[in-house]
């Protein structure tokens, strides 16, 4: 099976992404563990792990009964690549351009005459959008760009 096969799939890097949280928790990720963490069989979880061991991506010893497993330099690579991607995905890209718009349209009203025409429309569509999103960075500059529009009609 090659590396582009699993890592198209969600639960293998949802497997990746717990053995890393656990890593950086200082705690031993085992397959048992993962398993229960990610709800998927035992069985899937031992052989995805088997795939990444013998691509080199985790090592595993036994801490009496119990496998361990742990990230090669090469797979906690991966691993936090994986992470940030999962993260830059999450973003809300619909919000993201509404407020780069309504950006635009803040600056524009700073040559024009009747800026209340132009910025009380501007301030309830940031209102609408700070409630739609769940993007913390989008929702920063929300308030920010309504600070702004406030500041620019008093």
């Amino acid at each position: 099976m090659s590396l582009e096969k699993i890592f198209l799939h969600e639960k293998t890097v949802e497997i990746m992404l717990k053995i890393l949280e656990a890593e950086e928790k200082e705690k031993d990720p085992y397959p048992l563990g993962i398993s229960k963490e990610v709800g998927s069989p035992y069985s899937y979880i031992s052989k995805v792990l088997s795939e990444f061991e013998a691509n080199a991506l985790i090592e595993s010893e036994f801490k009496g009964r119990v496998r361990v497993v742990k990230f090669t330099e090469d797979g906690k690579k991966i691993a936090e690549m994986l992470r940030d991607l999962k993260k830059e995905l999450n973003k809300d890209f619909v919000a993201r351009k509404k407020l780069s718009i309504l950006k635009g349209v803040v600056e524009m009203a700073n040559d024009n005459e009747d800026k209340y025409k132009v910025l009380a429309p501007v301030i309830a569509e940031l209102d609408t959008l700070k409630n739609e999103t769940k993007d913390e960075e989008v929702i920063e500059g929300i308030l920010e760009l309504r600070d702004k529009a406030i500041g620019m009609l008093k």
